[in-house]
């Protein structure tokens, strides 16, 4: 007997005389019927199999800790898959390589993505998969490029794109998905309700719902913010609110202020800005984990001359790009997305183009492929003149294509000597040594050693040695080369050191749950070093300062203030510090750090740090994506920005 799924050379499926007849009488109908049931019944088994297989996979592999009472919803989601799978193959077993291929890939990349950023997949990561090819090359490279694209090349080998009714399906496909599109807002509405969504919390939204629930409810949430831009009235009423705001950059207030060059030769001084790789201080892990110091002792004395001040950073183990939106932007990040790629998509006066207008040359440079996070078109919208990406510089000093720092900045400086010297520059450099998984090699041999048994803390830990003394060589040549320079430097992120938080967790006792996360908690986790150099006035004490406070403080520093515009509007209320992070802010008083849910569980006291949030996303939507209602406004009236 042939089997039922068996087609001809065609792509027609085959039928014996007995077959024929069968379609033609009430009793052909009814065993067509029970063949179909019994497809259907043996997928639905296939498919409980392959949910618990896939969840049994996530707990073991990645240990995340699934809600067992949501198991239904889960398989329920991957049955979904499946059927849509089997209407489109007309197959049960193409069906069930199509269904395998589509939910163990997802499953497997959303337990990846979990471990390492806290956070499930979403439909933001569709826009940025290519991201994941300028992570490796050569045979692994394509290797992952074939793995991405294997459930596209199944649906198109196991589909019959030949039979009528294939289309009928494809076409029923598409008017589901444009009424979905269309009635967008209010199915979100009713699958909030229904399957609950908490804006803070994403991994318990995706252990609620199970991964394909989770991807479409967030994608139609997704289309109900498309093109969905501020309409001009409630822009005119956020903008109305800003007032006059003075120069003063807001961060935790220090003991001791500090005299501050004058005149107008500050607006000719030289700013180079130094973002380095995953750079934290380790020793806060406790000598059990670090019982070496990796930081040299010039730098330990450099930063102690700051006070000890603190980058606030938007990320935790990634995401390099929103730390770099907020330096130059002056805005805080606050979705759980990265910025360059699907939310700036406007030219907007970031701190290049102010400088810019200033008579600055404006330069970014970075030894990674220019594409990366969108840089390419990033930079450009945010003003900068010249962009170098990897095909600048000579790789040669690298380790596994992460160029040492030493060498990075010998380079860059060598570029920035080639500009006209009668123009002050904006020397803006991201480094690329420190990067995940920080590896080591013969010329560049560990000096250090964790305290106990961590591979990527000791890479780390060896990394973090050649970066920290790269750094004060380079800022030697600095004190000589450009006395007078305005320098800034500070870590994106720190580092990820293994999944659901590695090290951190056993170091730091942090709960399973980010909802039982403190204040204290999130706090310390988007903390990095920050010294900043005001030429020969030395070290700046700024306390703890989010990093989208950093233009308007470059600005003040340079005589500038009267040109910030935008980037004063995200001054946060006197007295306060404010750390937007996904879902919820960090609200930073002098009594003490408050987690603050962007829900109605938040505490009271977080109100008026609520408020401000409120305005500032509002001016957000409006100016890197929307109809910048709020630059026309502000061009007619001098009450609004810096």
């Amino acid at each position: 007997m042939r089997d039922p799924d068996e087609n001809d050379k065609s792509g027609q499926p085959t039928a014996s005389a007995s077959d024929t007849e069968l379609t033609t009488t009430g009793l052909g109908r009814s065993g067509r019927w029970r063949s179909l049931s019994t497809q259907l019944v043996s997928l639905a088994l296939f498919t409980l199999l392959l949910t618990i297989g896939c969840r049994l996979a996530l707990e073991t592999l990645f240990d995340i800790e699934l809600y067992a009472d949501f198991w239904l919803r889960d398989y329920l989601g991957n049955l979904a898959v499946a059927l849509i799978a089997f209407a489109l193959v007309q197959s049960r077993g193409k069906a069930m390589i199509l269904t395998s291929v589509i939910v163990i890939g997802f499953q497997m990349a959303n337990g990846g993505k979990l471990s390492v950023l806290g956070t499930p997949v979403s439909p933001d990561d569709l826009m940025n998969i290519q991201n994941l090819f300028y992570l490796t090359d050569g045979w692994r490279r394509i290797l992952l490029m074939v793995v991405a694209a294997l459930p596209m090349i199944a649906l198109l080998v196991l589909t019959p794109w030949r039979r009528k009714s294939t289309w009928g399906v494809v076409a029923s496909l598409a008017v589901v998905s444009l009424l979905i599109t269309y009635f967008s807002e209010p199915l979100r509405v009713r699958m909030d309700t229904r399957f609950g969504n908490s804006v803070w919390n994403q991994p318990a939204n995706f252990k609620n719902r199970g991964l394909a629930l989770h991807v479409a409810q967030e994608s139609v949430r997704t289309l109900a913010k498309v093109g969905k831009h501020p309409d001009k009235a409630s822009v005119m009423a956020a903008t109305q609110s800003l007032q006059s705001l003075p120069a003063r950059v807001n961060a935790v207030p220090d003991s001791s202020d500090q005299a501050v060059l004058s005149g107008s030769d500050k607006a000719q001084r030289n700013v180079h800005v130094i973002v380095l790789e995953s750079f934290f201080d380790p020793v806060t892990l406790g000598p059990e984990w670090v019982p070496e110091d990796p930081f040299p002792e010039d730098f330990r004395q450099l930063w102690a001359e700051t006070g000890h001040s603190l980058a606030l950073s938007p990320v935790f183990g990634g995401y390099t790009a929103n730390a770099e939106f907020e330096t130059l932007c002056g805005f805080p990040v606050t979705e759980n997305a990265v910025f360059f790629e699907g939310w700036l998509r406007r030219r907007v006066p970031c701190l290049p183009a102010v400088l810019a207008d200033a008579g600055y040359q404006t330069m970014a440079s970075h030894p990674n492929v220019p594409g990366f996070w969108n840089r390419t078109l990033a930079y450009n919208l945010v003003g900068f003149d010249t962009y170098l990406s990897k095909a600048s510089f000579d790789m040669e000093d690298s380790v596994d294509g992460l160029l040492l720092d030493h060498s990075f900045y010998e380079q860059a400086f060598d570029k920035v000597a080639q500009l006209d010297p009668e123009r002050p520059v904006f020397n803006y450099m991201l480094t690329y040594h420190g990067h995940l998984p920080y590896p080591s090699n013969e010329k560049y041999p560990d000096q250090i050693k964790a305290g106990r048994e961590s591979v990527l803390l000791n890479g780390y830990l060896n990394q973090l040695w050649y970066k920290s003394r790269d750094l004060m060589e380079r800022l030697e040549t600095l004190k000589v080369e450009d006395p007078n320079a305005l320098i800034v430097i500070f870590g994106d992120h720190l580092p990820f050191l293994g999944p659901n938080y590695g090290v951190y967790s056993d170091a730091l006792t942090l709960p399973a749950d980010r909802a039982e996360f403190t204040g204290d908690m999130l706090e310390y986790l988007v903390s990095t070093p920050l010294i900043v150099i005001d030429g020969q006035n030395g070290p700046m004490k700024l306390g703890k300062m989010p990093l989208y406070r950093l233009p308007a403080l470059i600005l003040d520093t340079l005589g500038l203030e009267d040109d910030a515009g935008i980037l004063e509007w995200a001054k946060t209320p006197e007295e306060q510090v404010i750390r937007p992070v996904y879902g919820m802010h960090i609200d930073l008083q002098a009594d003490g750090v408050t987690a603050c849910p962007d829900d109605d569980s938040a505490p009271a006291n977080c109100e008026a740090s609520a408020g401000w949030l409120a305005r500032t996303r509002l001016l957000i939507q409006d100016l890197f994506s929307g109809k910048q209602y709020s630059l026309n406004q502000a061009a007619s009236s001098n009450s609004i920005g810096g």
